[in-house]
């Protein structure tokens, strides 16, 4: 539908590509169900369409969307950074034919990664380990804030991961090959 929108631009009513418009709650949700998870720059240039609405004031984000677009780039940047340093793989699908994934390495091992499960990961691991702790209120500010720590906007090389966001992912990934070389692969998948 959107994944090939040429030259999007921000509007006071959305997102216009020739004589379409989206709105920016469903571009949200388009990038949050992984309308672009295949084609990351594209998605890329619809987030930069909404934060460019932001900062237009033609919307306001409430604490969900902020997560979701904070989220989705950090996905994105952890996918994108993975690719250039180790590549992807190829790896059979339900349907009998053949994924590409990304491969995650480290002195641990290496897995196949890709952006929907590491969204997924965050929710899981970020979000609710802060509601669970703090409430709804404080959980999802303090979540939040940890994405936007997590990375930085870069002059020459666009967003990368900070500090703080590579050795978060490089946990997340590390204790999931270990608990693979102890435990075994599970019977039920394990998204990440």
């Amino acid at each position: 539908m959107l994944h090939n929108m040429l030259n999007p631009e921000p509007t006071s009513t959305g997102i216009r590509s020739g004589n379409r418009v989206i709105g920016y709650s469903a571009a949200i949700r388009l990038l949050d169900n992984g309308r672009y998870d295949k084609h990351l720059a594209d998605g890329m240039e619809i987030l930069a369409c909404i934060m460019e609405a932001v900062e237009s004031n033609w919307i306001t984000l409430n604490i969900e969307k902020e997560l979701i677009l904070w989220r989705w780039l950090l996905a994105a940047v952890f996918i994108t950074e993975e690719l250039e340093k180790n590549g992807t793989v190829d790896v059979p699908n339900d349907t009998g034919g053949v994924d590409t994934a990304v491969i995650y390495s480290s002195k641990h091992g290496a897995i196949s990664i890709y952006p929907g499960p590491e969204r997924f990961a965050l929710a899981n691991h970020i979000e609710l380990g802060a509601i669970e702790k703090y409430g709804p209120e404080v959980g999802q500010q303090l979540a939040l804030r940890m994405y936007q720590d997590m990375v930085i906007a870069d002059e020459e090389f666009g967003f990368r991961l900070s500090a703080l966001g590579r050795e978060g992912f490089n946990l997340l990934h590390d204790s999931f090959i270990e608990h693979i070389q102890i435990e075994g692969v599970p019977e039920a998948p394990i998204m990440h």
